[in-house]
């Protein structure tokens, strides 16, 4: 008995193993063949020449190809990676994304656009 059950634990230790320990593949179609297009396309971001304190900001974001077909979304993630003494107020967006500095000095951020798709 207990050599099935060490047998039984080690046979699903090996499954579970393969199952999470493969990468994903570099994008998941869902089915629809203009997702492998259309989630590998160029994206601008249009910054303000200057950034106000305690005013939003707008950083535009410019896809390639803007013209999603329905069911498709972008949804845009904004990280502060330094900023001085508080982090800004941000709201992200697309095509607009808000940036609102709350005091003077350096801020790095980072800001991801990703491609969502739900399908009926």
């Amino acid at each position: 008995m207990r050599a099935t059950l060490l047998t039984l634990v080690f046979a699903c230790s090996v499954v579970f193993s393969y199952a999470w320990g493969n990468p994903p593949p570099s994008t998941c179609s869902f089915g629809d063949p203009l997702f492998e297009a259309l989630s590998h396309q160029n994206v601008t971001l249009i910054e303000p020449k200057n950034y106000v304190v305690g005013e939003e900001n707008f950083v535009i974001i410019q896809l390639e190809k803007p013209e999603l077909p329905s069911g498709y979304m972008v949804s845009v993630f904004v990280d502060t990676l330094k900023s001085p003494k508080s982090e800004p107020e941000v709201q992200g967006w697309y095509p607009k994304t808000s940036i609102k500095p709350l005091v003077e000095g350096i801020y790095e951020m980072s800001v991801r656009v990703n491609l969502m798709y739900k399908g009926s």
